[in-house]
């Protein structure tokens, strides 16, 4: 995707310590402006669009059975997209490291009573009840979880928070973002189905750099899940200082398990093998093909979008709901492209790309 910080970008330097530049200023400005009004894509703080009132309950039909209805509803936050990790940083220790498993990348708003879980593109494609503050509890205040869909178990595994009940989080820091899920997730089993809780939500681990052995143990382990059930996809890393970016920051980055010992020196399980078309010594050229491959798809896409504009409206929300189904993960496609023998042992994670051109990713997100 087309960064939200181009204009950090220094020439003459390589794409690794160019992403070094931006990070260190990107921490500079978000430590000026923490505490203060928040100046990123959108405010945190709305009025609910009329889209967001509880929906009647022949609406609910539509929506739960993944209707056509279901794709007027968008949502109003975008998620945290990250990039490649190019180089290894030189404060490694102020990193944080997060399995990915595979699934879809999604948010879940709860408020007003409801919980409805939204694709990165912004469309809505599931509406049930949870118990997170927010719908059962504090209706009037809201919780917006950035989360993995994955299908097979219909759970969802939670990264980050914008909002937790009462406790605006976008802009502190990653640590503190992290500790308070924790505590809440410690504190109310958000895991458990009933009545009131529909869908189960699992907190992912967040590995700091510093506890190396912690570290260590993660990147040797197979399978991360028992049963391999989900598979592991890849890694996120978070810097500690970081405020969530409702869009692409070079705070957060991803390497898939097999980069890890090139980019980082650090070994991972012999189970994580590489695809046939990936230099062990060239993880640079695998990212820059891995994205123009990416570019070709979306771009393809977007044709498709164009040629059936003047189809009739209600094909139009068909194919819609169609694509978002058949193709919620953009980057499981593209993995299909490069290597599809391996497809099912890498996982099918939804990496963070948007589906306009003008913002195609120019990294991985969990993407």
């Amino acid at each position: 995707m087309i960064s939200a910080f181009q204009d950090l970008y220094k020439k003459g330097l390589d794409a690794g310590e160019q992403q070094k530049q931006r990070q260190r200023q990107l921490l500079e400005q978000q430590k000026l402006r923490r505490h203060q009004e928040q100046d990123v894509i959108r405010p945190l703080v709305q009025k609910s669009p009329k889209s967001e009132a509880p929906p009647k309950k022949h609406q609910k039909r539509k929506q739960r059975a993944g209707g056509a209805n279901a794709q007027h509803q968008r949502c109003p936050f975008r998620p945290q997209l990250s990039e490649w990790l190019r180089q290894k940083p030189e404060d490694l220790d102020a990193w944080q490291l997060v399995p990915c498993p595979a699934g879809a990348r999604c948010l879940v708003v709860a408020k007003g009573g409801r919980t409805r879980a939204y694709y990165k593109s912004g469309w809505q494609f599931d509406d049930f009840r949870s118990s997170l503050p927010g719908d059962r509890l504090l209706q009037r205040s809201q919780t917006v979880l950035d989360c993995i869909y994955v299908k097979e178990t219909d759970s969802f595994y939670v990264l980050d928070a914008i909002t937790f009940g009462q406790q605006d989080l976008q802009e502190c820091e990653a640590t503190f973002r992290f500790y308070w899920l924790k505590a809440r997730f410690d504190e109310n089993d958000y895991a458990s189905l009933s009545e009131h809780n529909e869908k189960s939500f699992f907190l992912l681990d967040h590995h700091n750099f510093e506890d190396t052995s912690a570290v260590e143990e993660t990147l040797q382990k197979y399978p991360l899940w028992e049963e391999n059930k989900p598979p592991l996809d890849g890694f996120l890393f978070y810097h500690k200082e970081a405020s969530y970016v409702c869009g692409s920051t070079p705070l957060v980055c991803w390497l898939f398990p097999f980069m890890l010992p090139d980019v980082l020196g650090l070994p991972v399980s012999g189970s994580y093998t590489a695809p046939e078309d990936y230099q062990a010594t060239q993880p640079l050229q695998y990212m820059e093909e891995f994205d123009r491959k990416l570019k070709e798809k979306v771009e393809a896409r977007l044709k498709k979008k164009k040629e059936r504009k003047a189809a009739p409206e209600e094909e139009k929300m068909e194919a819609q709901a169609e694509e978002e189904a058949e193709d919620s993960d953009e980057y499981a496609a593209l993995k299909g492209l490069l290597d599809q023998q391996r497809r099912l042992e890498l996982g099918e994670l939804d990496m963070d790309c948007e589906e306009e051109v003008e913002e195609l990713p120019s990294a991985v997100a969990n993407c």
